[in-house]
């Protein structure tokens, strides 16, 4: 009879509370069942609306608890915009893509309003009605922004154990919710799964010193995964524990200014009490952690540098190579032990006369120094880049030769535009047309509209004038000035235009 009633007693008294876990993956059936069959005449069924609702809800946990900032809707549409292409390899135009992005939000944030079923409660001998919403929204700057909640959030790690994201970060972006929420009694139960965590890579941290005690090679495998997905997240939960402190001194002080229910606050502050000790409770078990991998790191360091030591073996064990070979069933390295062998010069021997000359050869008495040449030769490497700069310098000194030498033709005042200058170059240099330092020449030449041979030879300023310098030896009062139009264009081989330049003896 008592075996009776217990079970009895658990079937009625469970029931209201496993329904109310039910409720986080109430929506995932609901929605994606039939998602797309009625939908724009089912052109989009090769759509998954299971994979695409936890996408967007993986999205919004970055976004909102990572990144600590709601989403607008313009970017979750950026972010379902490569779901389409990359996830489902479909192209859909413009309007198309906005109606199946309105359609998919409008369907997980369920119009507005909270997913809702009913159930029967033998306790209280009445019909309930549990509700939870995905998505909530609320407006941030005169602009509609929307964040995940936590029902949504604790459905999320419920579905899968969290390896590339730090679980007891996720966890605490939970706890920070339920507490925000004032559910501080789910918050007291994200707390143990916490400590449950923390106890599993306590256990873990032992089970890779015990695998590194015995199998070097594997040990430091199982210690590196140890690594990559517990201890490198060990300062972002750090300040998540202090954040979550805050919350609940905060929680506490409000609970403390509290004028409603006095039974109720009582309850309340009750629930804060122990879920502040909890939390204590599990910061201190964090810093342990992070103590016992850190002793776990150093011993690793040294197991690993002990075992490269003792690899280096002064002699070679040929059994055990052969055995190793039998085990693999590779007996390609015996190529590692047969070449070095066959590549021995036996010809190569010492002569025994040799012995008599060692032993009837006498020292000598004082060392000879090494004779130094006082004098060596210098060798000059000359680069590309310094045999360009030549080639470029020497290009622009020899048609700023004939610029100059046209200019000194002039009459002070008088002078020549590009037309006339080019047809004066073509007749000397050949090809001048073809050749891009002709082109580079003036540009460097247009940096001024002024130039004086006097002042050159007396200070340069630009490349240009360096090679002006070069190119006006033995010439003097020499001064001209450049203007330019843009309306009046000069064509060069018919592929291109420049603006006309006018040359004019000052």
């Amino acid at each position: 009879m008592a075996e009776e009633f217990i079970l009895t007693r658990d079937i009625i008294q469970d029931h209201s509370e496993r329904m109310l876990n039910i409720k986080k993956y109430y929506p995932y059936f609901k929605l994606t069942e039939g998602a797309f069959t009625q939908f724009a005449g089912g052109r989009y069924e090769e759509l998954d609306m299971g994979y695409i609702l936890m996408a967007v809800l993986r999205f919004f946990i970055e976004e909102n608890n990572f990144r600590e900032k709601d989403v607008t809707y313009e970017e979750y549409k950026a972010f379902m915009h490569g779901i389409y292409r990359r996830d489902f390899a479909i192209a859909l135009d413009a309007e198309e893509e906005a109606e199946v992005t309105g359609y998919i939000f409008d369907k997980i944030k369920n119009d507005g309003k909270p997913f809702s079923y009913t159930y029967f409660d033998p306790a209280d001998k009445k019909r309930k009605t549990v509700r939870m919403k995905l998505i909530d929204s609320r407006i941030k700057d005169d602009v509609i922004c929307y964040y995940i909640t936590s029902d949504a959030i604790e459905f999320y790690l419920d579905t899968k154990e969290i390896k590339d994201e730090s679980s007891i970060s996720v966890a605490q972006v939970l706890l920070g919710k339920m507490i925000a929420a004032s559910n501080f009694r789910g918050g007291i139960e994200v707390i143990k799964r916490i400590n449950s965590e923390v106890g599993r890579l306590k256990a873990r941290k032992n089970e890779v010193l015990n695998i590194l005690s015995y199998d070097v090679f594997e040990g430091a495998r199982a210690y590196e995964e140890f690594v990559n997905t517990g201890m490198r997240w060990f300062e972002d939960e750090q300040k998540l524990f202090v954040k979550n402190m805050e919350l609940v001194k905060e929680a506490a002080k409000r609970i403390e200014n509290y004028e409603g229910d006095k039974d109720s606050k009582h309850d309340t502050a009750g629930e804060i009490f122990y879920l502040e000790a909890e939390l204590k409770k599990a910061i201190t078990k964090h810093s342990e952690l992070l103590a016992a991998c850190t002793d776990l790191q150093i011993k690793a360091d040294e197991i690993i540098e002990g075992a490269k030591y003792s690899k280096l073996r002064r002699s070679f064990n040929f059994k055990d190579a052969l055995r190793t070979m039998m085990d693999r069933g590779d007996s390609t390295v015996l190529e590692k032990l047969i070449v070095p062998i066959l590549s021995l010069n036996t010809k190569k021997q010492f002569s025994l006369c040799a012995i008599d000359q060692l032993l009837l050869a006498k020292p000598a008495t004082e060392e000879k120094g090494e004779k130094i040449k006082e004098e060596v030769e210098a060798v000059e490497y000359i680069y590309e880049d310094e045999l360009e700069e030549q080639r470029i310098s020497h290009n622009y000194v020899a048609i700023i030769k004939v610029l100059l030498d046209k200019l000194s033709a002039c009459e002070i005042g008088e002078g020549f535009d590009l037309r006339s200058f080019n047809e004066t170059i073509a007749d000397i240099f050949d090809g001048i047309y073809s050749n891009g330092d002709y082109y580079s020449m003036l540009v460097h030449m247009c940096q001024k509209k002024r130039y004086d041979i006097e002042e050159v030879a007396v200070d340069t300023d630009t490349f240009f004038e360096a090679d002006l310098k070069e190119a006006s030896k033995g010439m003097s009062d020499l001064a001209f000035e450049l203007s330019f139009d843009d309306e009046d264009k000069v064509k060069l081989m018919d592929i291109f235009e420049i603006s006309n330049i006018y040359f004019k003896r000052v």
